[in-house]
């Protein structure tokens, strides 16, 4: 199909002008099924995208979780309104820095506390590790989210000792807004967010591949994660 000759053609110029190290797409649609794929897995060892490649889906793990969560406030375990402390007691004394590029130790009481609308909507004040602001360099500095061994109740408890960026409510900032209502979750089901999202959306859904691990005899499939260094004009490995 010329329609397909031509997705593969736009899509692989990303490839070889250096801005990503593979590409593969599928298309399915009218009980067809049309797919492509170009480039590398891994761009050190030019091995090329496989079939089935494995991804790393980062933040699109962030409506997954949401899913979960719009379940239990459909079930009425949770509620939008509720504060986040009404189950994480450690932000009872949360505070918020008094002004957004100011000392993160100049900080005030909060009028409002965050509650899990303002998860699910990024307006809750919290920030991200890779935003360079007070609250998103602190994150970076105590090396918030960095360790593959510790819990997300550790991390949420660590995360707990640091003031807002703004009062919730006020402003939208993309942030690790979604792990704290991930942690909200496990404390409402009892149970850990890897076994909720697998018993709750990845068994039902048949994503038997989608998952917080993987085994070690498929690791060679996973696809090398990369950066596009504007200072260098070239792709950088993101786990050196």
């Amino acid at each position: 199909m010329q329609e397909i000759k031509e997705l593969n053609n736009l899509l692989n110029k990303y490839v070889d002008e250096g801005f990503f190290p593979g590409i593969q797409w599928q298309i399915n649609i009218n009980n067809k099924q049309y797919s492509g794929k170009y480039g590398f897995n891994n761009i050190e060892t030019k091995e090329d995208v496989y079939e089935n490649s494995i991804y790393r889906i980062w933040s699109m793990t962030k409506p997954i979780v949401a899913v979960v969560a719009l379940k239990l406030i459909e079930q009425n375990k949770i509620n939008f309104n509720d504060p986040i402390n009404k189950y994480l007691p450690e932000f009872n004394n949360l505070k918020v820095i008094n002004k957004e590029n100011g000392n993160i130790n100049d900080v005030r009481k909060l009028i409002n506390i965050p509650n899990i609308k303002d998860l699910l909507l990024h307006t809750a004040g919290f920030s991200y590790n890779m935003l360079d602001d007070p609250i998103g360099l602190e994150y970076e500095k105590i090396k918030l989210f960095h360790s593959d061994s510790t819990s997300l109740e550790e991390e949420i408890k660590k995360l707990a000792k640091i003031p807002l960026l703004f009062e919730p409510k006020t402003k939208w900032r993309y942030s690790v807004s979604m792990d704290v209502l991930g942690r909200i979750i496990e404390i409402v089901k009892n149970n850990s967010l890897q076994n909720i999202l697998q018993e709750e959306i990845f068994n039902p859904l048949e994503m038997h591949e989608t998952n917080f691990s993987i085994p070690k005899n498929s690791e060679y499939r996973l696809m090398e994660s990369y950066a596009y260094d504007t200072s260098k004009s070239e792709l950088i490995n993101y786990y050196p």
